[in-house]
């Protein structure tokens, strides 16, 4: 099957929406698809990264929120034919509009990786006014792909329209050699994600004052917030305590994760929550803020995993939970999560079930992280 896949970023820009196009997309190689990627970058050509040919057109506006590349929708209005099915990504960025809006005959999924609002004023006020444009592309969706149930009900809930189109395929996660017990030296706190303002991550570093000395907090990731949140960390007197690793490979990224005694994620909307799920898949206690979305993967995990739904508003909650989930130690077992692998396999029946053509089993995996 040959497979355009639409995306507003891609490898090496990092981020939840770029881990899950970057893991199907692998996936689908492995398992014998004739899969590109179709995105749009400021400055980076079209490549092949990791055997697959990314398609990276120019920005017409380079607004890091409201990016528009013009030649790529100029590229599925002309070539979407080419293609078996086309699979855009994300509600929240306006490349999916394009795939939508263009007129081609090419099936079309879509997973909007969607939170039902934005993440700053500005964003959240101009969502209304966006709802329209959104409700062209849930109109166009032969599939709509949700990564929960808290995210479907959230799709329904304004796009009602949709019903009888959605999906629910759970996000992936590697496996991961589990090494159970406490981390030996430093109590270590793993904080990984895109660093914007919602997902709290300077309540997390609030938290390390009550703390102490004996505990360190790793932030992976980068985004805007990345300045207040150093400057905070200093005026708050724990910059000593709390490393900005920024970006990560998968090698550097595994070794956090290894190192790791808890992990925590604030964050105050997320479709799935990729941060809860790799942790509790390597057994590492995590604190989690009480969305819907973190406390369907803690369901997910099941009653033997060791998680803990706490405010991260209330910042003396929030370090008592990081306490007990340093002291508990790191669990013998991996939660039962669903693998990458998993979620190929459901997304190729959704390409099956939407143009007729039928795909072999395969237990090929989703590649690297």
């Amino acid at each position: 099957m040959r497979i355009g896949v639409v995306s507003n970023a891609y490898h090496p820009d990092v981020g939840g929406v770029e881990t899950h196009v970057r893991r199907l997309v692998a996936g689908l190689l492995a398992a014998g698809d004739d899969v590109e990627v179709l995105t749009q970058h400021a400055v980076r050509p079209t490549e092949t990264v990791d055997g697959v040919l990314v398609r990276r057109f120019p920005l017409t506006v380079p607004a890091r929120n409201y990016r528009v590349s013009l030649p790529l929708w100029r590229w599925v209005r002309d070539h979407a034919v080419e293609y078996d099915v086309l699979h855009t990504h994300s509600y929240h960025a306006l490349v999916s509009l394009g795939a939508a809006l263009v007129r081609h005959p090419t099936p079309l999924v879509f997973t909007p990786h969607y939170h039902g609002t934005g993440h700053t004023r500005l964003r959240a006020a101009l969502h209304p006014a966006y709802r329209p444009f959104g409700r062209r592309i849930m109109s166009r969706a032969g599939r709509i792909v949700c990564v929960t149930g808290a995210e479907r009900d959230l799709v329904l809930r304004d796009f009602p329209e949709a019903h009888g189109r959605v999906v629910v395929i759970p996000n992936g996660t590697d496996p991961r050699p589990v090494v159970p017990g406490h981390r030996p030296g430093v109590r270590g706190i793993l904080c990984a994600g895109r660093l914007e303002h919602y997902k709290r991550v300077d309540r997390v570093i609030r938290a390390m004052g009550p703390l102490g000395p004996a505990y360190r907090l790793d932030v992976v990731g980068d985004g805007p917030a990345a300045g207040s949140l150093k400057q905070l960390a200093g005026r708050l007197g724990v910059a000593g305590r709390v490393v900005f690793h920024g970006r990560l490979d998968d090698a550097a990224f595994a070794g956090c994760l290894a190192r790791a005694s808890a992990a925590v994620s604030a964050s105050a909307h997320e479709a799935f929550g990729m941060t809860v799920a790799d942790a509790l898949a390597a057994g590492i206690p995590t604190v989690a803020a009480p969305i819907p979305a973190h406390q369907e993967l803690a369901a997910l995990a099941g009653p033997a995993a060791w998680v803990r739904m706490t405010d991260p508003e209330d910042v003396a909650a929030l370090a008592g939970a990081l306490r007990d989930a340093v002291a508990a130690g790191r669990s013998a077992t991996a939660a039962p999560l669903p693998t990458w692998a998993d979620v190929v396999t459901a997304t190729r029946q959704v390409y099956s079930e939407l143009t007729g053509m039928p795909v072999p089993s395969t237990g090929a995996g989703a590649g690297g992280r």
